[in-house]
């Protein structure tokens, strides 16, 4: 069974079959690993006790799920490109959930987010006005790497770069990858960083440990609320 297939099967088995995966993304490993830490967001704020739908840029409730292949802002429109709204009920703040959009930190410098988690309140005002997220209303970053090789330290230099500037994130940044290196993990260790390892299909030690600490960002937001 090749990785690009367990990826689509793993995504399928938590989102359902309305994703759109894109007329290339059959070759782009990349951004299947994208939308595979995605479903674990969204697994992991339904068993906190999320409902979960869908809407395009639009806000229209969609069953259809189209997600961007490539860095872009919360608010372009060049496609109906989907996010997810987490409602915890109980009067707490709705939240999103998005793909490769740009979010401001220190220094108004926008910082490329894989997978985000932000508060739909700010989500709805940059759509609005056509601004970037800024980084106090974020819950969620994760840094997603798949590599066939062993990761390059340089990897981990640039994440706790983007960590870094992403300092008045309400939650956590983490660097989830398929690989990793003994450098890496000595380096990130280290540091007062988020990260997983060897997430990939059948690793359910590791997958389950990625998704319990989601929950304890989604735990802590109800919390504060």
């Amino acid at each position: 069974m090749s990785i690009n297939y367990s990826l689509i099967k793993g995504i399928r088995n938590r989102l359902g079959n309305a994703v759109n995966f894109g007329a290339n993304t059959s070759n782009a490993t990349s951004d299947l690993f994208e939308f595979y830490i995605f479903s674990i967001i969204i697994r992991a704020a339904q068993n906190e006790g999320a409902r979960v739908y869908y809407e395009d840029i639009y806000g229209r409730i969609t069953n259809s799920l189209t997600f961007r292949q490539s860095p872009g802002q919360i608010y372009g429109d060049t496609q109906r490109f989907t996010h997810a709204v987490l409602n915890f009920g109980n009067n707490k703040p709705l939240l999103e959930a998005h793909i490769g959009i740009k979010v401001k930190g220190q220094a108004q410098v926008a910082q490329e987010c894989d997978v985000c988690v932000l508060y739909r309140e700010e989500a709805s005002r940059c759509r609005r006005k056509r601004e970037q997220p800024r980084s106090s209303k974020v819950l969620i970053v994760a840094e997603c790497k798949h590599y066939s090789s062993d990761l390059p330290l340089d990897l981990a230099r640039s994440f706790i770069g983007l960590n870094s500037t992403l300092t008045r994130l309400e939650g956590d940044c983490y660097f989830v990858s398929n690989s990793t290196s003994k450098n890496v993990i000595k380096l990130l260790a280290n540091k007062p960083h988020k990260w997983a390892h060897y997430i990939v299909p059948g690793k359910t030690n590791n997958l389950n440990k990625l998704m319990y600490a989601f929950q304890v960002n989604f735990q802590d937001f109800k919390a504060r609320y």
